[in-house]
């Protein structure tokens, strides 16, 4: 009767579906703006990104972040760069191009979460795998890095569901700090930023130096 028992939980668990809306309060991290004027794409799988998983301890899930996600990382590439605009996917025009520095293009590689009967820890976990490329003025790759968020939430506080949502949203935040403090510090970026500041600058003069006959 026992083991009747526990495939009929096993089974009841499989067919139950646990559906997470991620929401949440993410605060976007302090840091000084990048210089550049930035155009950002958002492929349709960031803007609407769902995890469905079956797991054969916990059942099924339907986690959406997509919208919270979308909102978090508006909200993060307008502090951390000087101007941002959204524009379609590459390649682009040189008008497209005109006002811009470069274009940076984020998604979403991996989502993963742990729950205590998975892990046989007191707490739910969740990590998001995110990828960021960033293309200059021309059109040609400065380089494309993998960033992952972590975040966990107590099992004893919430029920599966919040307790997912409160991972998620933590995992979200990290990552977004993490491409805040690393971006700016990789070596092609800076390098990207001396490029285009020096063209700006040497535009710059060659607009206000006056002539001889100015002087005059």
């Amino acid at each position: 009767m026992a083991r009747i028992l526990a495939l009929c939980v096993l089974f009841v668990a499989q067919g139950c579906t646990t559906s997470v809306l991620v929401e949440g309060s993410v605060p976007t991290p302090l840091v000084n703006k990048i210089p550049a004027r930035i155009g950002v794409h958002y492929p349709d799988g960031f803007r609407a990104f769902r995890h469905k998983e079956e797991i054969r301890e916990a059942g099924n899930w339907d986690i959406d972040l997509g919208a919270q996600n979308f909102t978090f990382f508006s909200n993060l590439l307008d502090s951390l760069f000087l101007s941002v605009s959204e524009v379609g996917p590459p390649p682009h025009t040189p008008a497209e191009m005109a006002e811009l520095d470069g274009i940076l293009i984020p998604s979403i590689k991996k989502y993963g979460f742990l729950t205590p009967s998975i892990s046989g820890l007191k707490f739910y976990s969740a990590s998001i795998e995110y990828g960021i490329a960033l293309y200059d003025k021309t059109g040609e790759k400065i380089g494309d890095w993998n960033i992952i968020g972590y975040g966990k939430s107590e099992g004893g506080i919430f029920s599966s569901d919040e307790a997912i949502n409160e991972a998620t949203v933590l995992a979200i935040r990290d990552g977004g700090a993490r491409i805040a403090i690393e971006l700016i510090d990789q070596a092609a970026v800076v390098a990207w930023i001396k490029k285009f500041k020096t063209v700006e600058t040497d535009l710059d003069n060659s607009v206000i130096e006056p002539t001889a006959e100015e002087d005059v």
